[in-house]
C-alpha cells in the first residue's frame, strides 16, 4: 500500500519538529490531549507504542525514559525502569512485598494496597500505592506497575509519582492513567504496529 512508503518520512518529520521546538504544545483548558508519537528506547528494550494523551516524554535518554504530564498544573512524572535478567523467572508477588517494605520505611510512610490485574498486552500486572513525605517535606504518592518485560525475564518497573491529594481522594484517575502507559509498553524488537 502506498501510504506506508511514507509513514517513516512522517516519523522522521514528527520527531525534528519536536526537537526543534515546534512539537505539540500543551493542550490549553478544555482542550483535549492528543496522543504522542511512537518512542522507542533500545537500552530498556521496549517502545511505547505511543505517548498516551495527557503526557509527554521529559527524557529518553539511555535507561532513563522519563514522563511528565502534559498539564501545568500537574506534577506527576513517570519513570519506566527495567531490572537484571533473572534465570528463575520475576516474581511479582515478592516485588510487592519489596514496594510495600520501601514505603513503609520512608518518612510518614503508609502502603496503601496493591492490585493484581490481568489481561494487560503485558499479561498479569500487580499495581501498588502507598504516601510518604519526601526530602522538601511534601507529601507524595507512588503508584507503581509491576510486569515482566516483553522480551525476556526481566522485571519492568511503571514507577508514577505525583504530589499526594487529600487523604480519602480517590486514586482511579491516577491508576487510570498509569494503565495507559502500561497499555502501550511494547517488545522493542516486535515490529511497529505489532504487540
Amino acid at each position: 500500500m502506498q501510504p506506508t512508503r511514507f509513514a517513516p518520512a512522517v516519523l522522521a518529520l514528527a520527531y525534528l519538529l519536536a526537537w526543534s521546538g515546534c512539537g505539540p504544545r500543551s493542550p490549553r483548558p478544555g482542550e483535549t490531549p492528543v496522543p504522542g508519537p511512537r518512542t522507542e528506547n533500545p537500552a530498556l528494550g521496549i517502545a511505547l507504542a505511543q505517548v498516551p494523551a495527557g503526557f509527554v516524554v521529559k527524557r529518553n535518554e539511555g535507561t532513563d525514559l522519563v514522563l511528565e504530564r502534559s498539564a501545568p498544573d500537574d506534577h506527576g512524572h513517570l519513570s519506566i525502569l527495567v531490572g537484571p535478567a533473572q534465570k528463575a523467572g520475576v516474581n511479582l508477588v515478592d516485588q510487592v512485598w519489596k514496594e510495600k517494605a520501601r514505603i513503609e520505611a520512608l518518612p510518614d510512610g503508609k502502603f496503601e494496597g496493591q492490585n493484581e490485574l490481568g489481561g494487560s498486552a503485558l499479561g498479569t500486572v500487580y499495581t501498588c500505592r502507598g504516601r510518604y513525605t519526601d526530602e522538601q517535606g511534601q507529601a507524595m504518592e507512588d503508584f507503581k506497575a509491576l510486569a515482566v518485560h516483553p522480551s525476556a525475564n526481566r522485571l519492568l518497573t511503571l514507577d508514577y509519582r505525583y504530589p499526594a491529594p487529600a487523604p480519602g481522594t480517590s486514586p482511579n484517575d491516577r491508576l487510570e492513567q498509569l494503565m495507559l502507559v502500561v497499555e502501550q509498553v511494547k517488545d522493542l524488537s516486535a515490529p511497529s504496529g505489532s504487540g
